[in-house]
């Protein structure tokens, strides 16, 4: 293999590695949702369901992943403007950056300007919740992903986000009319695995579009 295609085998390599074994343990929740009630009774359709709706949220928290893992791998390496965004290590609150006076580094002595950066990035990306595709698209423009290509998956991705909020928050539990009993919305595998497979191809383009956007650039650098 030669040197080029050995590098780009290689960053494929390490993305793919995180995306599979969790999305292989979503699929395996739903399956395990219909082997265990196939023809569930009414009286147990909520605990089959209730499986789904693991699926659901374990789902969301794999895409999370995903951002995170892509984010901390490329925010660090991003301009002044991107890195801006980004709060120093140790800040009351990373999610919003402030300017700080020189005494605040003091902490961190012996470190690289590098570490540092890297440091405040993993305790940015650890904070920042992606709740929605506004939150999605923020991160893939600051890392050099075009979103063009990537737009076709927001609608599915809002969905799954939307009632992944909805279980976390509510229980996935309907508002019950005259204070009577709450009952739980339904929710079926098929649209669950439509949603795996909207994830899936999501990160596959976006490690597609980040692949074509760095070996652009770095062709282009090539070129006297």
């Amino acid at each position: 293999m030669d040197p080029a295609t050995y590098e780009l085998a290689c960053y494929i390599q390490k993305h793919l590695d995180r995306i599979t074994v969790n999305l292989v343990r979503t699929e395996n929740l739903v399956r395990l949702a219909d082997e265990i009630y196939p023809n569930a009774p009414e009286g147990l359709q909520l605990y089959r369901q209730d499986i789904i709706r693991a699926a659901v949220v374990f789902l969301h928290a794999t895409l999370e992943d995903f951002l995170r893992h892509v984010g901390s791998m490329y925010l660090p390496k991003s301009g002044e403007d991107v890195l801006n965004r980004v709060a120093l290590v140790g800040s009351s609150d990373v999610l919003r950056p402030e300017k700080f006076f020189l005494g605040r580094l003091e902490s961190h002595r012996g470190k690289s300007v590098d570490q540092l950066i890297s440091e405040s990035v993993a305790a940015y990306l650890d904070r920042v919740s992606f709740s929605d595709t506004g939150e999605v698209s923020r991160l893939l423009e600051a890392i050099g992903v075009p979103l063009d290509p990537i737009r076709r998956f927001y609608a599915p991705l809002n969905s799954l986000m939307a009632r992944r909020h909805q279980i976390v928050h509510k229980g996935d539990l309907l508002d019950a009319p005259s204070n009577g009993p709450r009952e739980a919305m339904t929710i079926d595998g098929t649209v669950v695995m439509e949603w795996h497979a909207a994830v899936k191809a999501f990160m596959s383009a976006v490690i597609a579009q980040k692949i074509e956007h760095d070996f652009a650039a770095k062709l282009k650098r090539r070129v006297p």
